[in-house]
């Protein structure tokens, strides 16, 4: 960002936007006074107890692969952190806050704890027990990854906005707390070379190696935390080292605004990038250029290009199906303010429920006071919104395609096909996936992601079932399995919307590993005149021995005759489904769900039909219709 380095040279300025702490929105307040009061039971203070991360959680998971216990203890204490922060800056505004705790001091007692806690990393992320064959982390060189980032903007973010305060009153907290942000966070940030979320490493052809969202959430934060934390000097050469990683983040993003971690992932990748952008502007007195940052708008509108409805998502990589409107949707109304984009700021304010707090207290300190600050997004109202749900999305980069049968209306058909392959980041062997939903809920679905553990980033992570493409919708050419690797691709992507049909198809031979003369064309219409979608498969094969092509349904499952199915999903208000298809037999099985984490999406079940083609076939054909 040549602004940021042509920025005169004199004192940051605070990272705390411009706004009025009085006008909080007074819901998110009363819910955060209602919270300390529980936690205080009224008479006893030490009734409840900070959250306490125990070595037990921690070697969990070098111990037995678990990571969840820990995080959520984390997780935690830093929501408490920043309800005290947030209480403690109203009442300093002058806000009636008739809390049973004193703020400032439970934002003193917060803080202590993090400087006290004996690591900011988390443990699937620590390499301690790699390098030194410990279930204890490195004191001397500590881990700098997501949680550590995490934790020492909490730090920062508390210190800016209430610094002055925490000074008077406790004298040596801030200096304690800045040096264990220098030896945890600031020190390894620059003396090594090797972070792999730095964008330094190259692939064996020279070209830099992909970024996810490690990079900018990790930046973002250290940029805020080095602005608040650090003498000026050092802030510098943090800060300038931390903009050459958004620059090279921002760099590898494609014009059309896709990234290959799926959309919910768009929140913790792009959207933090966008977050450093608007540090680095406020640090920078608002002169910060963006001329140089012409995919922006593109990359803003991919949440809404992959929304099937109010609730639902095309959830490839380890994206949910189903929405969460928790997410800090007042970022995109504030760039689509700032950039002119009626289609981003109405996306983002038909998920403003003004009768709900403006925000929770998960979504990290540095969301909460940027969101307690935007007036604008505290009065939006989702009433006077209308999802865009554009007719069509082509996003060649990830190669995904999505078609929908009315322009701006989740009623009638919608279908995908996602391309691309099988090394992208938070990959599922999945090319050729579709997902077809009827009245914005999916009916032919991607079953996404189970709770993170020690396989899902490791060796193994192709073990965990609903990774393997036996379980996508997707052929299985001689029953074969697709792989892992850059080489197992879709080729020969083609298509668009033509209006009446909107069509893509690629050919899966190499995902699969077949011989060069070997072709599996797979191709996905919508045909908005017959209200109808079409999948279908054409091969060329040695031997079409075990050959299959599976669909992963949820709902109940009724087989009508030996060539249709009639889908009933679990949803008021929608319409069944009817899948017809001319396989020569059909197997289902339903598939009980144990994992919390996919059950939020799916219930309790969902069902995997396998269709098993005539020997003599070289083509099979599905299409998708409402019940009539």
């Amino acid at each position: 960002m040549t602004a940021w380095s042509q920025r005169p040279a004199t004192a940051l300025r605070s990272i705390v936007p411009d706004g009025d702490w009085s006008s909080i929105d007074r819901r998110l307040l009363d819910s955060f006074i209602a919270q300390a009061t529980r936690e205080s039971a009224a008479t006893d203070r030490a009734a409840t107890p900070w959250p306490q991360p125990l070595f037990s959680q921690y070697s969990a998971y070098p111990l037995i692969g678990e990571r969840l216990s820990y995080e959520t203890a984390v997780g935690d204490r830093l929501a408490r952190l920043s309800r005290a922060v947030v209480l403690a800056a109203a009442s300093a505004a002058g806000v009636e806050v008739a809390a049973p705790l004193d703020p400032l001091a439970e934002v003193a007692d917060g803080l202590w704890l993090l400087a006290e806690q004996t690591t900011w990393c988390w443990a699937a992320h620590d390499d301690a027990f790699r390098r030194f064959g410990t279930v204890t982390p490195s004191l001397d060189e500590p881990f700098l990854d997501l949680g550590a980032g995490e934790a020492v903007a909490a730090v920062a973010w508390a210190i800016a906005v209430l610094g002055d305060e925490l000074d008077e009153r406790y004298p040596g907290l801030t200096d304690r707390l800045q040096a264990e942000a220098e030896h945890r966070v600031f020190r390894p940030f620059l003396d090594r070379d090797d972070w792999h979320w730095l964008g330094l490493d190259v692939d064996p052809d020279g070209e830099p190696v992909l970024l996810h969202n490690w990079s900018p959430w990790i930046l973002g934060n250290t940029i805020a935390a080095a602005a608040v934390l650090c003498s000026p000097d050092r802030a510098e050469l943090v800060i300038d080292r931390a903009v050459d990683g958004i620059d090279r983040y921002l760099a590898g993003l494609p014009q059309d605004g896709a990234i290959d971690e799926g959309w919910e992932y768009w929140w913790n990748g792009a959207a933090r990038a966008l977050e450093a952008v608007e540090t680095l502007d406020r640090l920078a007195g608002g002169r910060l250029a963006l001329d140089g940052l012409d995919l922006l708008p593109e990359s803003l509108r991919f949440p809404l290009r992959m929304q099937l409805s109010a609730d639902w998502y095309v959830n490839v990589a380890d994206a949910r199906a189903r929405g969460d409107r928790t997410l800090p949707f007042d970022l995109l109304h504030r760039w689509g303010r700032r950039l002119e984009l009626p289609d981003v700021v109405a996306y983002a304010t038909a998920h403003r429920d003004p009768d709900a707090p403006v925000a929770t207290d998960r979504a990290g300190l540095g969301r909460l006071v940027r969101v307690c600050l935007d007036r604008e997004w505290a009065v939006a109202d989702a009433r006077s919104a209308t999802l865009p749900l554009p007719a069509s999305v082509d996003l060649p980069s990830i190669g995904m395609s999505l078609a929908r049968e009315h322009d701006g209306r989740s009623d009638g058909l919608a279908v995908s096909l996602k391309g691309g392959h099988n090394d992208e980041n938070h990959n599922h062997n999945d090319l050729g996936s579709v997902i077809v939903a009827l009245d914005g809920v999916p009916a032919v679905i991607d079953p996404g992601r189970p709770t993170y553990d020690a396989r899902t980033f490791g060796p193994h992570r192709y073990d965990i079932w609903c990774m393997r493409s036996d379980w996508h919708s997707v052929p299985a050419p001689r029953g074969l399995l697709q792989q892992h690797g850059p080489e197992f691709a879709a080729r020969d992507r083609r298509g668009g919307d033509h209006g009446a049909q909107a069509s893509w198809s690629m050919d899966l031979a190499a995902a699969y590993g077949l011989a060069e003369h070997e072709h599996w064309r797979r191709t996905a219409t919508l045909d908005r005149t017959a209200s109808r979608v079409v999948i279908e498969d054409v091969w060329t094969l040695d031997d079409p021995a075990g050959t299959a092509i599976t669909l992963m349904l949820w709902g109940d499952v009724t087989e009508v005759d030996q060539a249709t199915l009639r889908l009933h999903r679990p949803v008021a208000g929608v319409r069944d489904v009817m899948l017809q298809h001319d396989a020569d037999e059909v197997t289902m099985e339903v598939v009980r769900l144990d994992d919390a984490m996919m059950r939020s999406s799916w219930g309790e079940t969902i069902t995997r039909v396998r269709l098993l083609p005539r020997p003599d076939a070289d083509r099979l054909l599905v299409t998708v219709e409402a019940a009539r």
